[in-house]
């Protein structure tokens, strides 16, 4: 069942235009995409979880992939508002430089891509040099959790949204 399902979002993906370079990669179908609000390409990882009980839902998976890499510019500026947000919340001054404005600093640089779930890989070049922050959205792109993860793949800091 694996490669039938691989290959099956590896032929909707390609037939749909939505990622360049798309190949199947061990479990999942990964490329690049143009995440049209953020302006920047990103890399895209579809995971229809096939070591899950029931038959994956490819529909879901399509949908949500066109969701993110096209939403609204409005939409966008919310969801890292938020995140932005949340994060500064969390933390203590001393932890973020206070010269550093999250909303211009952190750049989406992946996007994971669930039946049920979405995850974006945002990058801090400034506020969190040696870290990702791994935002999960739901399939109608509201926050969900949002953790930031440093290079020794251990949890840093986690700023859940309740």
């Amino acid at each position: 069942m694996t490669e039938s399902v691989l290959n099956d979002l590896l032929r909707r993906v390609t037939e749909s235009g939505l990622l360049e370079d798309a190949q199947i990669d061990e479990d999942s179908v990964i490329g690049s995409g143009h995440l049209d609000a953020a302006g920047v390409e990103v890399e895209v990882d579809l995971d229809p979880e096939i070591d899950e009980d029931e038959e994956p839902d490819l529909d879901a998976i399509m949908s949500n992939l066109k969701d993110v890499l096209s939403v609204g510019e409005e939409r966008w500026r919310a969801i890292v508002e938020e995140i932005s947000s949340d994060i500064e919340d969390a933390l203590d001054d001393d932890e973020l430089d206070a010269d550093v404005d999250l909303r211009t600093d952190l750049e989406a640089i992946g996007v994971g891509v669930f039946a049920d779930a979405i995850i974006v890989v945002f990058a801090g070049q400034t506020s969190f040099p040696d870290a990702l922050v791994h935002v999960q959205l739901t399939p109608e792109l509201e926050v969900e959790d949002i953790e930031i993860i440093g290079d020794d793949d251990e949890e840093d800091d986690d700023a859940d949204e309740d």
